[in-house]
């Protein structure tokens, strides 16, 4: 992809991210609440979702994709979907930052000022993803493909550690178990 795509990649993630992580922070309780979900529920199927982002990291299952996506992302529709699902949902507004959203909703505010600071965590997160995305699409024109690869097989690991922890806590709080 050039630049130009690469950029519009990263800028929507970002924006989808932040109205995804601004609604659940908004709205999640009371639509969690009236659909009867738990948030130990949406921890164990958004990990699960990560794991099998995990394993394709790991196994190169994502190469063959990846170089799909490359040969038809002429067009804004496939730019947008890249954008929204992996890197939007589940990588970026993930279950961790709508779990946090969700738990900075659940104060009262006593004023605008209160409200603007709980809501700061989801704008920084957000903020801070968009640079490293930025930052990435830098460094990977930097780095060759061995060593991207090692890269991605690393935080595959990681990524594939982060989301059995999800599930864990998911069923540790789901059942009760200490």
């Amino acid at each position: 992809m050039n630049k130009k795509q690469i950029k519009s990649i990263y800028i929507r993630a970002s924006a989808v991210s932040l109205m995804v992580l601004s609604s659940f922070w908004l709205f999640g309780n009371a639509i969690l609440d009236a659909m009867n979900i738990s948030m130990d529920s949406f921890r164990i199927i958004g990990g699960l979702f990560l794991i099998a982002i995990a394993y394709q990291m790991v196994f190169e299952q994502r190469q063959v994709r990846k170089q799909e996506t490359a040969d038809t992302a002429i067009n804004d529709e496939t730019i947008e979907s890249i954008a929204i699902f992996p890197l939007s949902i589940p990588i970026i507004a993930g279950p961790g930052a709508m779990a946090t959203s969700l738990l900075l909703s659940k104060q009262s505010y006593a004023s605008l000022a209160d409200a603007t600071v709980s809501f700061l965590p989801i704008f920084l997160t957000v903020l801070i993803a968009t640079l490293a995305m930025w930052l990435s699409s830098i460094l990977s024109a930097k780095l060759g493909p061995t060593m991207l690869t090692v890269i991605e097989k690393i935080f595959g690991l990681l990524l594939g550690a982060l989301a059995i922890e999800f599930v864990i806590e998911g069923i540790r709080n789901s059942f009760n178990i200490v």
